[in-house]
């Protein structure tokens, strides 16, 4: 018997069904119409197959009516016994039954016929114009950046996103207000890469391409792929071992900044806690950061608690200079406290930018050496750091990547 179940999906106005379900429609362009809806957007189009839609984490994947009806009921709570196939067959056919949902054949559907690999950021992909001066001259035509640095209509540079499909998701844009997401671009999903050379030697992470443009500035590394991650979590995180599994690169290079250098520590222990062998887990207090991990081997957690010991004693140490007598109470709160719990290691480390990098440095030396290298620069972040390089004459000296590796 041949399946007939929900087959209707050709007949079903899809732009009126998002209307109908909530979604916002945010706008309307000759090719697709874009919605939105809890702050996900979905791209609504026509092709020979009538019309279908996706979401821009995932332009690759085209859903049609009946799928926006089951994600739609997968929301909402039936009777007791009903079953998700249930609910999805009701709201079907209380769509296929108002006439306002279906399309009226008799009429032009209001969109252009596109293909189904149609992806609407691909439009967005306006060649770079190389720019006189500032970070960005002389950049968008190098075997790094070619075909990866695009420009929008107000002639900021476009990054675009990559997903784990390796499919456009949206872009970067570096605006007077910092680097952000493109209009509807995901950033939760994707990131951003350089082109990938042919022999690699580095891979290095950042939070935007900002400071990708002004590390690569600074260092002109020739076997690099940089990478940028507007957001740290499991997804991004997931994309990124995935390429540093297909480059064969042992270890991947840190680098995240932020306007001051707590940020990029916090980065850091962001990212280590999405990393899936580390048991790393991560809570930010009113006061403190709250952190979790496995023993591990016993040498590495030996030297790791010694190196925190030191720490407190010259944290110790150094209030005398100002007071005979310590205030014991006072050191405790900012000290680093490490303790047992169940088979783990809790931490509580101060929200105090040395404490903060000292654990970093510590946790990375003792148990993350071998497949991770933390770089910091001596300014804020790599842009500062690469303005501060056009006021003064460096001598002819060469500046070693290896001299900004996270130290104390």
């Amino acid at each position: 018997m041949l399946d007939r179940w929900l087959d209707k999906d050709h007949l079903i106005d899809l732009p009126a069904l998002f209307g109908h379900f909530g979604y916002e429609p945010v706008k309307r362009e000759p090719t697709h119409a874009l919605f939105k809806r809890n702050g996900r957007y979905s791209v609504v189009i026509h092709t020979e197959k009538g019309f279908l839609y996706y979401h821009v984490e995932s332009p690759q994947n085209k859903l049609s009516a009946s799928d926006l009806v089951l994600e739609e009921v997968s929301r909402t709570e039936g009777k007791k016994s009903e079953t998700l196939w249930d609910k999805v067959d009701q709201r079907y056919h209380q769509v296929t039954a108002a006439k306002e949902l279906m399309l009226d054949m008799s009429k032009d559907v209001g969109l252009e016929r596109v293909p189904t690999d149609f992806n609407h950021f691909h439009s967005y992909a306006v060649p770079f114009k190389e720019k006189s001066e500032g970070v960005y001259s002389d950049v968008a035509g190098t075997d790094a950046f070619k075909d990866r640095i695009f420009e929008a209509p107000s002639g900021e540079p476009l990054f675009p996103l990559y997903n784990i499909q390796n499919e456009t998701a949206g872009y970067f844009l570096d605006s007077d207000t910092g680097v952000r997401p493109y209009w509807e671009s995901d950033a939760k999903h994707s990131l951003w890469y350089s082109n990938i050379p042919k022999t690699i030697e580095w891979l290095v992470v950042f939070k935007d391409p900002r400071e990708t443009i002004a590390f690569h500035r600074k260092f002109q590394l020739d076997n690099a792929v940089y990478m940028a991650l507007g957001e740290i979590n499991y997804e991004t995180t997931k994309i990124l071992f995935e390429i540093r599994r297909l480059t064969k690169v042992k270890k991947i290079i840190l680098s995240f900044t932020g306007s001051k250098k707590i940020e990029g520590y916090l980065r850091d222990l962001s990212f280590i806690s999405f990393i899936d062998d580390t048991n790393f887990m991560l809570k930010l207090g009113e006061g403190d950061l709250k952190v979790k991990f496995q023993v591990g081997d016993e040498k590495s957690f030996l030297r790791f608690y010694n190196s925190i010991k030191a720490f407190n004693q010259g944290l110790a140490k150094s209030f005398l200079k100002f007071n005979k007598a310590l205030d014991q109470f006072r050191i405790n709160r900012h000290s680093i406290v490490v303790g047992k719990e169940g088979d783990g290691i809790s931490v509580r480390v101060p929200l105090e930018v040395g404490a903060i990098k000292y654990f970093v440095w510590s946790y990375h030396k003792n148990y993350l050496g071998k497949t991770l290298d933390i770089l910091k620069p001596k300014m804020a972040n790599w842009h500062l750091e690469w303005e501060s390089d056009q006021s003064i004459t460096l001598n002819g000296k060469e500046v070693q990547m290896e001299d900004y590796r996270i130290a104390l």
